[in-house]
């Protein structure tokens, strides 16, 4: 009956919490690790109790995950305790008044503006339709700020020309759509992909995905990673970053350059202007390394 259950919350989970694909599948795997241990301990998801749940927090704890990772995990436990109580299986919840550690603030991490360049300039020196791909994939990334699962999930129709300026359909979090700019560059290295790139790729003609694997299917995060450690391997970026990335100097550089922050907000497709402000503490850091770096009365003598 609970295997049933669980298969109905994650349903619920994705069509009317309207969660992500990325995070049903997250809180999928947290909730069977948290059924694994529950069957270790010869525990069912009914018997636990508020100690038990705090076991399963010094657990956690001691696998030394990142106290993000552990607030997900906890999030995706709370959760369904709160759905067995609304449904009636469980009278109390031994999850409610359980917290998750706080996390720690990081600054993102961005590549300065010389080192985009620098980066951008290499890969569009490869002309082959696998080189075509990429430019226009890295040109997007920062072009425009897309999330890695908002650039894979981009059709041939999310491309729209008919607009003052182009731009891009994207559906990002909570299967929301904006509407984001694109870039002369980005467009440029667009059009060089789908008219010479994306026609040496294809197999099936049916297929709307934009950003085609060398097999002619959809391409996935994990590959757009890939490629970018490779271009990294090859010398193309100094320090190893995630492609995520690539969103993060997006903002930066638009907030460097006098960008609003609702402005950078609209087009990030943050829900909340607070996920955002975290861009002006980058900024503010990078004024003050100009600043102790080029004024010479910065440092005492």
């Amino acid at each position: 009956m609970i295997n049933d259950q669980l298969t109905v919350f994650l349903d619920y989970l994705a069509y009317n919490r309207r969660l992500s694909p990325n995070t049903c599948a997250a809180y999928a795997r947290d909730l069977n690790q948290y059924k694994a241990w529950l069957d270790r301990e010869n525990l069912s998801f009914t018997e636990v109790t508020a100690n038990d749940a705090r076991l399963y927090v010094y657990e956690l704890g001691d696998r030394q995950y990142a106290k993000t990772t552990v607030a997900r995990k906890l999030s995706a436990i709370r959760a369904w305790y709160d759905y067995l109580a609304r449904t009636g299986i469980i009278t109390e919840n031994p999850w409610q008044d359980m917290t998750a550690p706080k996390a720690s603030k990081h600054l993102p991490v961005t590549i300065t503006e010389a080192e985009m360049t620098k980066f951008l300039d290499q890969i569009r020196q490869d002309t082959s339709p696998l080189g075509l791909r990429d430019a226009a994939i890295f040109e997007c990334l920062y072009g425009s700020g897309l999330r890695v699962s908002e650039l894979v999930a981009l059709n041939l129709g999310d491309i729209q020309k008919a607009a003052a300026f182009p731009v891009l359909k994207v559906t990002g979090k909570g299967r929301k759509e904006r509407m984001v700019p694109i870039g002369r560059q980005s467009m440029a290295a667009f059009t060089a992909y789908i008219d010479k790139g994306r026609p040496a790729l294809v197999k099936d003609t049916e297929e709307e995905a934009l950003f085609l694997n060398f097999l002619g299917k959809r391409l996935t995060r994990r590959g757009v990673n890939y490629l970018l450690d490779e271009y990294i391997k090859k010398g193309a970026l100094k320090f190893r970053v995630s492609a995520h990335a690539f969103r993060h100097s997006f903002a930066t550089h638009l907030l460097d350059h006098g960008g609003d922050l609702r402005m950078i907000q609209d087009l990030l497709g943050h829900e909340s202007l607070s996920t955002t402000q975290i861009y002006t503490k980058v900024s503010a850091q990078r004024l003050r390394d100009v600043y102790l770096q080029a004024h010479p009365r910065a440092h005492e003598k």
